[in-house]
């Protein structure tokens, strides 16, 4: 018996030295305290606005929670006609929304996959041709409410740094068949590739 004791000793020893894999999931706690040593608010830009066309888009979050924000965004054309080409004729839009985030527990707060709901403001000019005039064209200016849905995805490194892709669809609300061949349309889009920095 003693013979075995001294046979089965070093296994046993050997058994109790294995490094065992311990995974930790972060409870809701730990993402609420991770989320607020970042900060609740979050400035970024829009570098496909700024790419595509010349213009600058600039949006503000706030996050009430791991799970939902709200904000708005600004974007105000830099061109110096009145639009820059083709459906493109906004000079200034306000888009404020409120956000819902999916998270898994691996997530940081205000982080992941989210959905928003929408409202755009946006005031531009388009123009209008008469063919039955001498003046063939002439400028028009507009006001428009479009609500809509958007989702994206929203990535977050532990310096507060953030990087956003977005795509959704609303309606313009004002249009009117006058309108029909102006270049604006019953539909809008709303799409962004955002950098930000929370705070």
């Amino acid at each position: 018996m003693k013979n075995l004791f001294i046979l089965f000793f070093p296994l046993i020893s050997m058994a109790q030295k294995e490094i065992q894999k311990v995974e930790i999931l972060r409870s809701d706690n730990q993402i609420e305290e991770f989320t607020s040593s970042l900060g609740n608010s979050e400035l970024r830009v829009d570098f496909l606005d700024l790419l595509i066309f010349p213009a600058l888009t600039i949006g503000y979050e706030r996050t009430d929670s791991s799970y939902s924000g709200f904000g708005s965004t600004l974007f105000i054309n830099l061109g110096r006609g009145d639009s820059a080409g083709g459906n493109w004729n906004d000079k200034f839009v306000l888009i404020p929304y409120y956000r819902f985030y999916f998270l898994q527990k691996k997530d940081f707060g205000g982080y992941g996959i989210f959905v928003e709901v929408f409202t755009k403001f946006s005031i531009g000019k388009y123009e209008k041709n008469f063919m039955d005039q001498d003046e063939m064209f002439q400028t028009v200016n507009y006001f428009d409410i479009a609500p809509g849905l958007a989702g994206g995805r929203k990535w977050i490194n532990k310096k507060g740094f953030t990087f956003e892709l977005l795509f959704g669809v609303g309606r313009n609300l004002l249009i009117n068949s006058d309108e029909e061949y102006s270049g604006r349309s019953v539909g809008t889009v709303r799409a962004g590739v955002s950098v930000g920095k929370r705070f």
